[in-house]
């Protein structure tokens, strides 16, 4: 019997062991499919008509300046070109993601304080008939739709004035709730908080306004257009200069170029287009066109749904989510 045991803990052993080789070998594999995903991806963001076409121009210019054309070269360093190129690039790129960064903080910001004066309106109310807290709720949902058609739509003054009408429909249920809490003065009970939270909601929205009707210095921006359209075919004669310690050709089989100029010259294209797609990417985060936009229904997501959340809220949800599924299956 001993033996039979020690026989089968063995067993188990060498089984469990080809089973965490076999575990390991399918999360290798996972991570290598998730690390090719990754690179695919990024060929495909570099891959725009924008870098197809620089990269040809780039290239027709390159073999017009070899021995068999112009045959014109020159040779210079390389530090000019990086620091005077890629250096306004990347503080572009670092600009416009601070400005997003600073519209992500006030949208969040403004989502919370949203969040706590809804509550404020639901607790406070001593009637229970909810109904005070069931207009507010409307009202911020239409305040929601009102911001993100603002913020989607192009720069006009009266979208704005919009949602300030939301804002002023909210001071005014404000007034109406001293009534339902049984205080009699407006700064019983914490509802002085009231008021800071509208103009925290006001100061957020102001925030995230001026964002979005401000850009980056439109000077860099025009500075750099110009950079990356006009510098890769003017330094054509400086990647022939790559010919020269090209030991993959003879010199005599060089007369139009070689691949190390031609490859150097598409590489500096293909970093300095992408790098101001990233830029242009990241001027407008809030149209959600853009893989690092604003993500609206994400940031609205428990917005839209205020009254199920409270002291009765994991029944309320519950029971949505169940009419949901209902609704799906019929």
């Amino acid at each position: 019997m001993g033996v039979v045991i020690d026989s089968g803990m063995v067993m188990a052993a060498r089984i469990k062991g080809v089973t965490g080789k076999l575990g390991g070998m399918t999360s290798n594999w996972s991570r290598f499919l998730e690390a090719a995903a990754l690179v695919w991806e990024g060929i495909r963001f570099a891959s725009t008509w924008h870098t197809f076409f620089m990269v040809v121009c780039t290239a027709t210019a390159t073999l017009f300046c070899a021995k068999g054309m112009l045959d014109f070269s020159f040779d210079f360093s390389m530090n000019i070109v990086a620091v005077g190129t890629i250096f306004p690039l990347v503080f572009s790129v670092q600009a416009s993601f601070s400005r997003r960064e600073r519209a992500l903080a006030a949208l969040a910001h403004l989502k919370g304080t949203i969040f706590a004066t809804y509550l404020i309106f639901k607790t406070f109310d001593q009637t229970g008939d909810g109904q005070i807290a069931g207009e507010v709720e409307e009202i911020f949902r239409r305040l929601v739709d009102d911001i993100e058609w603002y913020m989607k739509s192009p720069h006009m003054t009266e979208a704005g004035h919009v949602v300030y009408d939301g804002f002023t429909a909210i001071s005014l249920k404000i007034r109406d709730l001293l009534a339902k809490t049984g205080y009699s003065k407006p700064g019983e009970g914490g509802l002085s908080r009231l008021q800071v939270y509208l103009r925290d909601m006001m100061a957020n929205f102001e925030e995230v306004r001026a964002v979005r009707d401000t850009e980056t210095p439109v000077g860099l921006r025009l500075f750099c257009f110009a950079l990356i359209n006009v510098l890769p075919i003017v330094l054509a004669p400086y990647w022939l200069h790559f010919c020269d310690t090209d030991n993959s050709v003879a010199s005599d089989n060089n007369r139009y170029g070689c691949q190390s100029a031609y490859f150097v010259a598409v590489a500096f294209v293909t970093i300095i287009v992408t790098l101001y797609r990233v830029q242009c990417e990241l001027e407008d985060p809030f149209d959600g066109k853009g893989d690092d936009d604003v993500r609206w229904e994400e940031w609205r997501a428990q917005l839209d749904q205020l009254s199920s959340y409270g002291s009765d809220g994991p029944e309320k949800r519950d029971s949505m989510l169940l009419h949901h599924l209902n609704s799906a299956v019929s």
